[in-house]
């Protein structure tokens, strides 16, 4: 999401810092759904997210409000409450704020993070994922990428910008177009002229797999071109369980895959301590035979 000053922003409220009982504090961000704003809710006394919902020509607010509707029913821990959604010459949706910073700038900042962090977090994603896609009507995220997860300021995760989630079955006869991110959708995704074709679970676990190498290696799979490489290339100290699963996740055909969030908690209640002491043994001799070839050329 890329961050703006409410100066620049301020013309498209029409001058205004004032929506109802909002107060706009400053601007948060835009994404392809529409612009969002921190402001004070002077009634209740406290601070929320205002989303400025953009309609695409010849559209009715109907859409706009069956996704409010979509996004006030998804109750768990991990997702921002949905308060309410109101027109004041354009549509809004008031959310719960959350306070932190994204899951990119957490490792851009702090680096990657310790396997069994990693393990933590994963397990929290596999949660919100699972409560999704096991719903009476499963929703697919569809555009899960640590810039869409907050790491909060008590180390806890949220997922945000619902933009691209939709029901099982969008895709293919769905209205809108199907955007993806490069580097995190699985291929199915993947679609010409930067539009996807189809999602389903799997693709949502794809995108995870996607993640969790990146929260352990701290290497962006969209800064990578080509081939990517396993996770234990950038981080010979993970588990070989971890690299399993980071692999697993991750391959091209979806049948190949794991095909429920489930079976990842199962293989990720794995300790992971089988073969670590062979990957810092080979850690080490790989770094002794760097100095060694080092020490030969100087010479």
């Amino acid at each position: 999401m890329a961050y703006i000053s409410m100066e620049e922003r301020g013309r498209n409220l029409n001058g205004e810092k004032r929506l109802g009982k909002y107060r706009i504090v400053r601007a948060l961000g835009q994404g392809g759904e529409g612009s969002v704003y921190l402001a004070e809710d002077e009634n209740l006394g406290r601070y929320v997210a205002v989303k400025r919902l953009w309609e695409q020509e010849g559209e009715s607010g109907e859409r706009i409000r069956e996704e409010a509707a979509f996004l006030r029913d998804l109750r768990h821990p991990m997702l921002p409450v949905v308060y309410e959604l109101f027109y004041e010459k354009e549509w809004y949706l008031v959310m719960e704020y959350v306070d932190g910073i994204s899951l990119r700038n957490y490792i851009e900042k702090q680096g990657n993070v310790g396997e069994r962090q990693a393990r933590l977090w994963a397990s929290a994603l596999l949660d919100v994922l699972d409560y999704l896609h096991t719903r009476e009507t499963p929703v697919i995220y569809r555009d899960l990428k640590p810039d869409n997860i907050v790491v909060c300021r008590d180390g806890t995760l949220k997922l945000v910008d619902f933009g691209a989630a939709g029901i099982r079955s969008f895709g293919e006869e769905g209205k809108r177009q199907m955007a993806f991110s490069a580097g995190f959708a699985a291929p199915e995704q993947r679609g010409a002229g930067g539009q996807g074709i189809r999602a389903d679970e799997r693709s949502d676990l794809y995108a995870f797999g996607k993640t969790l190498c990146y929260m352990v290696t701290g290497v962006a799979p969209d800064s990578l071109p080509g081939t990517p490489l396993p996770a234990s290339y950038y981080n010979p100290l993970l588990s070989e369980e971890l690299v399993a699963i980071i692999r697993r996740c991750t391959e091209e055909e979806p049948e190949s895959r794991y095909q429920v969030a489930g079976e990842i908690m199962r293989d990720l209640s794995i300790k992971g301590s089988r073969g670590k002491g062979k990957r810092r043994w080979d850690f080490v001799r790989h770094v002794e035979k760097q100095i060694c070839l080092t020490d030969s050329f100087m010479a």
